[in-house]
C-alpha cells in the first residue's frame, strides 16, 4: 500500500501538472506543538506555484476524527506555527469534507479533494477525481476490461486471445483496450511465448485510483418506461443496486441497466414501451455503454460501475453511502 506522502505527491502532481516540491520541515518546528499533535502528525513544508505552505500528514493507525477535531487540529497547528496549516488525511467520507469546507479548515485527501482557501480550491469528489482532457477517457470496452481485471479475475499476462473471449469482445477491440491501458500509463505490455499480455502497474485499490480520472459513467441514457414484469437481462441499477448493498431507501420507481443495444431491440420487439415522465412509468430503464450482466449478476450492477453511475449525484446520503460501498470492495 503507498504511504499517505506517495499518494499526496501523485494528487498534487495529477491536478498541477509539475512535480511537488515537498520537504520535511526541520524537527525544531515541531518542539513548540502540544504532545498530542507532534505524536499524530508529520510536518511538510510545499511549495506550489511559486507559494509555500505547510502540510500535516496525519499518521498511520489513527482513528478517523471528526470534521470539529480536524478543525481544531487545524487552528492549533496555525497558532503554535504563525501561519496557516493544510491537514492531509488518509480519507474521510464527502459528508465530513463537506462540513470542513463549510468550516474553512484547509484539508487535503490525496485522491479525493483538496481545499486550500489560502491558495487555491480543488473541490473535486473522490469518484470524479481529475477530470481527463477530452477525448482521453477510456473507451467503453477498455473500461469493461479494466473493471473484469479488478473485480472478476485476474488478467495479469493473459493472452489478449484469451482476455477477449472471457469478456466477449472482438480481438482488434482487445488490441485497441491494450494499447489505451498502456498509453493511460496503467500497464505495460510484454510477450509471453508468442502472445501479447499486459502486466499492470497497481493492483486493486492503486489500480481504481490511478484509472478514476479515465473513467465513465456506463449509463448512456436513462429512459422512464411501461415494462409489466420486469425480466432478465435486466438487472437493479442505480439507487435500486446500492439499496440492495447499504442502508439507503430505494425511489418509488426501481432502476435497471440494459445493454444499449439490448434496449434498442427490446423496444422494436414490443416488450416494453417508452412513458413521457415518471408518472406514467413503472421502470427507470439505465441503456449501458457495456453489459451490466458481466461484471454483475441478478442481485444487480458490479459495485464500481455502480460508483461510476452514481459519483455525479447532488444527494449528499448517496455519496455518503458510496463511500461505504467502495470499502467493501473485493478486490482480484
Amino acid at each position: 500500500m503507498e504511504t499517505l506522502e506517495k499518494r499526496l505527491t501523485d494528487y498534487l502532481e495529477s491536478i498541477t501538472g509539475t512535480h511537488p516540491d515537498l520537504q520535511r520541515d526541520p524537527a525544531e518546528r515541531s518542539l513548540g506543538l502540544p504532545l498530542f499533535l507532534r505524536e499524530r502528525y508529520g510536518l511538510r513544508s510545499l511549495r506550489i506555484f511559486g507559494r509555500k505552505c505547510l502540510l500535516a500528514l496525519e499518521g498511520t493507525n489513527w482513528e478517523q476524527g471528526s470534521p470539529a477535531e480536524y478543525g481544531g487540529h487545524a487552528d492549533s497547528l496555525q497558532s503554535a506555527l504563525g501561519e496557516p496549516v493544510a491537514i492531509v488525511i488518509p480519507r474521510i467520507p464527502s459528508y465530513a469534507r463537506n462540513r470542513l469546507v463549510q468550516a474553512g479548515v484547509p484539508f487535503i485527501v490525496p485522491g479525493s479533494q483538496l481545499f486550500l482557501p489560502f491558495m487555491m480550491v480543488d473541490l473535486r469528489e473522490r469518484f470524479s477525481s481529475v477530470p481527463a482532457a477530452p477525448g482521453k477517457r477510456l473507451t467503453p470496452a477498455t473500461q469493461c476490461v479494466l473493471l473484469y481485471h479488478l473485480l472478476r479475475e485476474s488478467l495479469e499476462e493473459v493472452p489478449l486471445g484469451v482476455i477477449a473471449e472471457k469478456v466477449g469482445y472482438s480481438a482488434m477491440n482487445l488490441s485497441r483496450a491494450k494499447d489505451e491501458l498502456e498509453t493511460a500509463d496503467l500497464c505495460q505490455t510484454g510477450r509471453v511465448g508468442r502472445s501479447v499480455v499486459m502486466r499492470f502497474k497497481k493492483r486493486g485499490h492503486d489500480l481504481w485510483i490511478k484509472a478514476l480520472p479515465l473513467l465513465s459513467s456506463p449509463v448512456r441514457k436513462s429512459y422512464w418506461i411501461d415494462w409489466p414484469g420486469v425480466s432478465y437481462p435486466a438487472i437493479p441499477s442505480g439507487l435500486t443496486a446500492l439499496s440492495r448493498r447499504t442502508m439507503i431507501e430505494d425511489d418509488r420507481i426501481p432502476t435497471y441497466a440494459l445493454p444499449q443495444e439490448t434496449y434498442r431491440l427490446n423496444l422494436e420487439k414490443g416488450l416494453f414501451h417508452g412513458c413521457p415522465g415518471p408518472s406514467e412509468a413503472n421502470v427507470q430503464l439505465e441503456a449501458w455503454t457495456y453489459n451490466p450482466l458481466l461484471l454483475g449478476g441478478e442481485d444487480g450492477v458490479d459495485p464500481l460501475s455502480l460508483i461510476l453511475s452514481l459519483r455525479d449525484t447532488a444527494d449528499e446520503r448517496v455519496q455518503q453511502q458510496l463511500e461505504i460501498l467502495i470499502q467493501e470492495v473485493k478486490w482480484v
